[in-house]
């Protein structure tokens, strides 16, 4: 099987599935735009706040998915067992953790941001709904990722359409037939993610009774997934305090640059799908010790992310400003969505290196490094660039943006010299 077909028959199901995750936001959003732009507001500064949650699982799952990869690599079953059970267990101590936070400290978070005050309430209250039945998302992230790894990913596609199609029913019942507002459209996000857990589980036939835990933790597990929990946690979070600038514009840039964002996470579908491939079959290739197999997929998972990405993000500006008036006919979000549709469009290539390499260290165990050039590139870069560009130079939400691109083409150029340089001398050196 060649290193491109091995990389397809993974991101391919998983880049579905992302679409489908994807879905489910766009769908909520869409609702409660029809409700208010205050509403769409609140629900889209608490969503960055639940994007960060989101991240920490998926950098959670991508850990996993990496050693149990290699396990199997290495024919290592006890090893495996071991790891989905440890994963498990953190990922419901981590939801628990985020969970009581959302409900406690959520409209005070969003009030922290600067938002006004309607805005934090009505988005307080979806993040205390949303965020307290978080781990329904966490467990479908994980188990996700377990099977993948185990070498059957379009099971976890499948239960992710199944959880869209019935998120959709609901949540347009919720708001069109019962009028229950955006509290509808929060429970159905939850409801919908506790029937894919479900059906996942099951799926994965796991024996409660055969339980092996490592005690007192897994070390291995952790010296992965902190650090690159630690890079999503550091990517999220700086959205967070970019969201806080943005404020800055008016609520009529925070929903336009809210829309544009949602239109704009199909651009990035086919990187993340091909990440989440590259961690898998790179973390094998390793375990088996076929390092001449590890480069070329590094290689050919950049080049078809790219070749995958460039086309939609030319479709999506292309049409941004229909797809943008089925939000709003506000002029003002209008031309802050096609903003965000421009930069991410100009920035493709920068955003495919990120991504892909980022996924590549983490395929080899080296978490660290990807923590420590999106810690850099967020908060020394992005925000402070943003800031700049922003609004000492009146450039808007343009400047966050141009921030944006510098940001990612930085940790392209950064990722890719070291990659090379651990080829040529720290792997042979070990």
């Amino acid at each position: 099987m060649t290193e491109r077909k091995r990389l397809l028959q993974l991101a391919l199901p998983a880049m579905a599935e992302n679409i489908l995750q994807m879905l489910m936001g766009m769908v909520d959003t869409y609702l409660v735009a029809q409700i208010s732009l205050i509403t769409v507001s609140g629900v889209s500064v608490a969503n960055n706040i639940l994007t960060i949650y989101q991240a920490v699982f998926i950098a959670l799952g991508a850990s996993a998915a990496s050693l149990i990869a290699k396990s199997l690599g290495q024919k290592d079953s006890r090893q495996t067992e071991r790891l989905i059970w440890d994963t498990l267990v953190m990922t419901l101590v981590l939801s628990g953790i985020l969970g009581i936070f959302s409900i406690l400290c959520g409209r005070w978070l969003l009030a922290l941001l600067g938002t006004e005050l309607t805005v934090s309430q009505t988005g307080g209250l979806y993040l205390a709904i949303v965020g307290g039945g978080i781990g329904f998302l966490g467990l479908m992230t994980t188990l996700g990722s377990i099977l993948r790894a185990k070498g059957k990913p379009n099971l976890s596609m499948k239960v992710s359409l199944i959880a869209n199609i019935l998120n959709a029913i609901i949540s347009a019942l919720a708001v069109f037939v019962f009028h229950w507002g955006m509290v509808g459209v929060a429970a159905a996000t939850v409801f919908s993610r506790l029937v894919g857990c479900l059906i996942l589980w099951r799926a994965l036939a796991l024996d409660v009774k055969s339980v092996t835990l490592t005690r007192p933790f897994n070390k291995d597990l952790c010296s992965l997934v902190l650090p690159a929990a630690g890079e999503r946690l550091m990517m999220r979070a700086g959205d967070v305090v970019i969201v806080a600038i943005i404020v800055r514009f008016g609520t009529e840039v925070v929903a336009g640059n809210a829309i544009g964002e949602t239109l704009t996470q199909f651009n990035y579908m086919p990187g993340m799908g091909v990440a989440t491939a590259t961690v898998i079959s790179i973390a094998h290739s390793l375990g088996s010790g076929d390092f001449q197999t590890t480069q070329r997929l590094a290689r050919e998972a950049y080049w078809l992310s790219l070749w995958m990405m460039l086309p939609i993000g030319l479709l999506t500006f292309a049409f941004g400003g229909g797809l943008t008036h089925l939000y709003t006919d506000n002029s003002g979000a209008v031309a802050a969505s096609m903003v965000v549709l421009l930069y991410s469009f100009i920035g493709t290539p920068v955003t495919a290196g990120t991504l892909v390499y980022t996924a590549v260290w983490q395929g080899l165990g080296q978490a660290k490094l990807p923590f420590y050039a999106t810690t850099f590139g967020m908060w020394v870069i992005r925000i402070f660039l943003g800031y700049i560009l922003g609004i000492s130079f009146n450039l808007g939400l343009a400047g966050v943006w141009i921030a944006t691109v510098v940001d990612n083409l930085f940790r392209t150029i950064f990722l890719y010299i070291r990659y090379k340089l651990f080829f040529k001398n720290d792997l042979f050196q070990s």
